[in-house]
């Protein structure tokens, strides 16, 4: 708690400095972000939300993009005033925290693990060795062949059931060393350490997802996962649109659709239901009534959308039915209507299915 107080005032007087007296000749300077991602590192790293491992690789990768920045780094000047608002502002960086942890600062405590180990001593079936036997076994056979690729997945793939993330992180870490063309294993490094920082995103999480983004743009799992990283960043719209363009390239009984759609339905993006009287007088058609049905309730949708053109998730239901019947052509003649007749504002999300269907012909 102390680091967060102190990290918060630090912030608060780096506003206070810069904020009118620093001049920059690029706007936003690209080296500063980076130090800042290396600060977020760091906090992840003292509250145990990612390994010693994984933190040292991802703050090499993050200096390594500060050295390509550094030759564009903006130049800041601080201005008299500025330097005068040391004085009082160190004050308050020293006073406050010293008094507060006077007040609730408990020295001789231990350092609480950020994620713990569980089921460790459980034997892995009646009678057998435990968790623990097994993983010592597989790290012993490892230390004496590094290049195993199937001990490797057998020590992630154990240590991940125990909730050991850390271990299982830095396994399918070495997996995706071993067998670069499994993209898989970069995936299950993230999942891993997603899991061990409670779900949350971290910096040296996000750059394994940056990875497989980078080598595999469409990749499902990266896809919805790039979402979740937009949604916890506050920024609903590219989540929003993440999701929508990941559900239009995936059939409908894809096995990540349900968590697509629950992300869609928090986003207050429904998909069109039919009642059950609806659905069973659908069922009882001839093939030829069917489509004739279908047909009315695209037209039906299709004209409201003419007069009341202002609805994104409607033109986004009309071209996703079109796709559907495989009918693709219309289904792109669609969104180009709505974003020519629709609030630009909102848009966003049609340019972006459109985009996709021109970019991937087979979708």
């Amino acid at each position: 708690m102390i680091w967060f107080f102190l990290v918060l005032l630090l912030v608060t007087a780096t506003l206070i400095l810069f904020r009118g007296e620093g001049r920059t000749a690029q706007g936003l300077d690209p080296v500063a972000h980076h130090k800042a991602q290396l600060r977020e590192l760091d906090a992840d790293l003292s509250r145990g939300a990612i390994d010693e491992t994984s933190a040292k690789a991802a703050r090499v990768e993050i200096e390594r993009r500060i050295l390509r920045a550094a030759h564009t780094k903006p130049k800041v000047t601080l201005t008299r005033g500025s330097v005068t608002a040391l004085v009082p502002l160190g004050i308050v960086l020293v006073v406050i925290p010293v008094a507060f942890y006077a007040v609730a600062g408990r020295p001789g405590l231990p350092a609480k693990p950020g994620v713990v180990a569980e089921g460790r001593h459980a034997q892995i079936e009646e009678g057998g060795p435990t968790y623990e036997d097994a993983l010592t076994s597989i790290r012993k056979h490892l230390a004496e062949n590094p290049d195993d690729a199937q001990g490797w997945d057998v020590l992630a793939k154990s240590a991940r059931a125990i909730r050991d993330y850390s271990t299982a992180a830095n396994a399918f870490d070495r997996l995706a060393e071993l067998q670069p063309n499994e993209i898989k294993w970069r995936v299950h490094q993230f999942e891993a350490m997603l899991a061990m920082a409670g779900g949350r995103i971290t910096p040296a999480a996000r750059l394994v997802l940056a990875r497989v983004l980078n080598e595999n743009p469409n990749h499902p799992a990266a896809q919805y996962y790039l979402g979740l990283a937009y949604e916890q960043m506050g920024d609903a719209d590219k989540a929003r649109v993440t999701w929508t363009t990941l559900a239009d390239r995936s059939a409908p009984n894809a096995p990540w659709m349900g968590a697509v759609r629950q992300k869609l339905a928090g986003l207050g993006v429904k998909s069109p239901e039919l009642s059950d009287d609806q659905m069973a007088a659908v069922a009882a058609m001839s093939d030829e009534d069917r489509a004739a049905f279908i047909d009315s309730m695209i037209a039906r949708l299709a004209g409201r959308l003419e007069d009341n053109p202002d609805d994104p998730e409607g033109w986004m239901m009309l071209a996703r039915s079109q796709l559907s019947l495989g009918n693709r052509d219309a289904a792109i003649a669609a969104l180009e209507r709505g974003i020519s007749l629709m609030d630009v504002s909102k848009s966003a999300p049609l340019k972006a299915l459109l985009d996709n269907l021109k970019a991937n012909p087979d979708l």
